[in-house]
Formats: structure tokens, C-alpha cells, sequence
């Protein structure tokens, strides 16, 4: 494997939740700044429409604890309701990502597999020396997405909660 190239293979547990609603959120890509804060500065729909479809792309703006940012587009690859998110990334970082949902009780489990080629020039020259630097700012970037995950949920249903109980 070049250097410059790297695969991770992760998964996240989220409690209490459906396979519908965590489908639902990670469908939606311009969400990711909402749930995965400090990591996703920005997510900008291009395409328009807010329902998740093949095709679809944003624009995207990362950062990890290292003292740089990542641009790059998102694409809607694979949508399988409610089982498999799948994109292709291109700019910065080119490559693929795919999350595989399976429901385990009441909990969620995420299989995520992320395969993907630093495309930045400066970046891609110093991926040899960098490497195991930049696979440690990837691994400090996904317990942040997996905890954000887990309290975006909790507090959009606290929130439907709340308003179904004053309706009543």
C-alpha cells in the first residue's frame, strides 16, 4: 500500500436507537457539522433538496488535532435504507467511505470502512514521513463522530420528547 494511501475499519455502537433514525442522520451529510462537532467545520449541500439521493454532493471542510484543514466533495454513491451509506470523496482526500448499519437489540452497530488517497499536494509528499501522524489524527477524529452520533440522537428525541408531552 502507497503511503499516501490508507484504510480504516471501525465501527461504532449506538444505544437505544433505531436503525431508521441513525440511517436517517448519517444520510444527510450537511448534518455531520451538528453531530461531529470540532471535526466537520463545514458541510455545504450542492445539490438541491434536502432528501438523500444518489448523486447528491457537498461540499465539506475537516480538521483533526493536527494544525491543518481538509476541503473536499462528498458524493452519494450507495443509499440502501436502512442499512448502507456509501460516498466518494474527491479534492483533499479521494477515496470512499461506507457506513453498514445492523440493528442488535435496541442498539445499533455502525461497520465503517474508510479507503482513501491524501490528493494534497504538500500533504501527499510528506505522507511517507507523516504517516503514522496522520492515521493518529484520523483515530483522535472517529470517537468524536461515534459520541456526537450518540448525543445528537438523544437529545433529537429528548426534543420530540418534550414537544409530544406538551401537545398532550
Amino acid at each position: 500500500m502507497s503511503a499516501h494511501v490508507f484504510k480504516f475499519d471501525e465501527g461504532w455502537e449506538i444505544p437505544d436507537a433505531a436503525i431508521e433514525e441513525v440511517y436517517d442522520v448519517l444520510a444527510r451529510g450537511e448534518l455531520l457539522p451538528q453531530w461531529w462537532k470540532g471535526v466537520y467545520l463545514e458541510a455545504e449541500r450542492l445539490t438541491p433538496g434536502e432528501t438523500p439521493q444518489i448523486g447528491a454532493k457537498l461540499r465539506a471542510k475537516v480538521r483533526g488535532f493536527l494544525p491543518f484543514t481538509l476541503n473536499f466533495v462528498v458524493e452519494a454513491v450507495e443509499l440502501e435504507r436502512p442499512r448502507k451509506v456509501a460516498v466518494h470523496t474527491y479534492g483533499d482526500l479521494d477515496g470512499a467511505w461506507r457506513a453498514t448499519l445492523t440493528q442488535r437489540g435496541d442498539d445499533v452497530h455502525v461497520a465503517l470502512l474508510f479507503e482513501v488517497r491524501i490528493d494534497r499536494p504538500g500533504m501527499r509528499f510528506l505522507a511517507p514521513l507523516l504517516r503514522p501522524l496522520f492515521a493518529l489524527n484520523h483515530y483522535w477524529t472517529t470517537p468524536r463522530g461515534e459520541k456526537g452520533l450518540r448525543e445528537y440522537l438523544q437529545a433529537r428525541r429528548s426534543d420530540r420528547d418534550h414537544r409530544f408531552d406538551i401537545g398532550t
